[in-house]
């Protein structure tokens, strides 16, 4: 005879939270009715449903992009929307948006929503969820989907954008240490049994590279578990400490090329996020709350906040955006937007300005760093060769004479 533990089964539940927040959530019941008694204790419930087997793998920008993409050209094919994700299932080739789909399948085809059934899987973020959800009220559900598949595309065509602006000065860097301890590990100790045994005197500089290298050999694992100790503990407070992160942050963004580097980005965020939720229907507090959620940097995330602090007491959305101290560009064009009542297209133009200046910087960039990185590669290699040559050269007066 079955035993109620073995009769009981895994539901999943959205919840509504503080603040009109709502929250997934996990249970395990013998019956829906256990379960909505057990998931009411946290909160008020919006949608409970039975569990797929498994769980949902949670999704990468490229996955996000794919799933936008492919659901907006389905859809607008004439599709509905549980046949657009059993031909996303069935095409193959990734995993993980094969078990998302399933799973999104198995929610809509027992009556939950569209976005309800993307918050239970737990695969999609807040922006995914919530533009789907005010494309369903608004009855323009692909046009969601396409403002998501853009906001994809564009995130996807920066970070692209800026790790091949990086890649040559750190495949150079790598490369000349890779030369520096190639020489110390197969040149060196022939050149310091050379030295030594015609009694030489050596140079300072060539004594503290021979040090160098002899510490090294005997103590590498000792630098080895330092570093990283070191590296996980920084990772670790930048990580779990706001404090430490933000303090981190302002000597990132006090660099001048890094701030530009990565606050440019944090707008782009900011504006496709707003733009998005702008034209599905959102409120903008609860807009507010998404780009807040898409920012990378959490000095970005209490410009936001701040904001959203000074919105919902009453001051206009581009003062806010000014007191929150925002680049000047972005609060003036809201400022323009809003007094059109066009802001849709203004911020649309200064997405589109904002990313052509970002990528002329980083052309710019790479050009302008490929000299110092060469410069750096020739200075570190010449310092070490110069070090080990310099006795040789002391010392043809000696041989000559001897």
């Amino acid at each position: 005879m079955a035993t109620t533990a073995e009769n009981e089964k895994f539901y999943r539940y959205i919840v509504v939270k503080d603040k009109d927040r709502t929250v997934p959530g996990t249970v395990k019941a013998s019956s829906l009715e256990e379960a909505k008694a057990k998931a009411s204790k946290t909160g008020l419930i919006v949608e409970i449903t039975e569990a797929p087997p498994g769980k949902a793998p949670k999704l990468n920008e490229g996955d996000l992009y794919f799933f936008a993409t492919n659901l907006s050209s389905f859809v607008r094919a004439g599709f509905n929307i549980l046949e657009a994700l059993e031909v996303l299932r069935d095409r193959g080739g990734n995993k993980k948006i094969s078990t998302a789909a399933n799973h999104l399948i198995f929610y809509i085809s027992r009556g939950a929503s569209v976005s309800s059934a993307l918050e239970l899987t737990g695969a999609f973020p807040p922006l995914f969820v919530n533009l789907v959800k005010s494309g369903e009220r608004s009855g323009s559900l692909e046009v969601a989907f396409v403002d998501l598949a853009d906001f994809y595309k564009t995130m996807r065509g920066l970070k692209s954008k800026i790790s091949s602006a990086t890649m040559y000065p750190l495949v150079i860097s790598v490369m000349a240490v890779l030369a520096v301890v190639a020489y110390m590990v197969f040149v060196l100790p022939t050149m310091t049994n050379m030295f030594s045994s015609l009694g030489a005197q050596l140079p300072g500089i060539t004594r503290f590279v021979i040090g160098v290298a002899s510490f090294f050999e005997h103590y590498w694992y000792v630098v080895a578990i330092i570093v990283a100790v070191a590296l996980f503990g920084a990772r670790w407070l930048i990580t779990n400490v706001l404090s430490v992160k933000r303090f981190y942050e302002r000597i990132k963004f006090s660099i001048p090329v890094l701030t530009k580097l990565f606050t440019v980005p944090e707008y782009l965020r900011l504006a496709k996020t707003m733009r998005s939720g702008y034209v599905n229907g959102l409120p903008m507090v609860e807009v507010l709350n998404l780009a807040e959620v898409v920012m990378e940097h959490q000095l970005y995330k209490d410009k936001i906040a701040k904001a959203k602090e000074l919105v919902v007491a009453g001051v206009p959305l581009h003062e806010a955006f000014e007191l929150a101290g925002t680049d000047a560009l972005l609060w003036r064009t809201i400022a323009i937007g809003t007094e059109t009542g066009n802001l849709d297209n203004s911020l649309g133009h200064y997405i589109e300005i904002t990313q052509d200046e970002f990528n002329r910087f980083l052309d710019t960039l790479t050009a302008a760093i490929e000299p110092f990185a060469l410069v750096f590669v020739g200075v570190l290699v010449g310092f070490i060769v110069i070090s080990l040559y310099l006795p040789m050269f002391e010392m043809i007066p000696t041989l000559l004479g001897t």
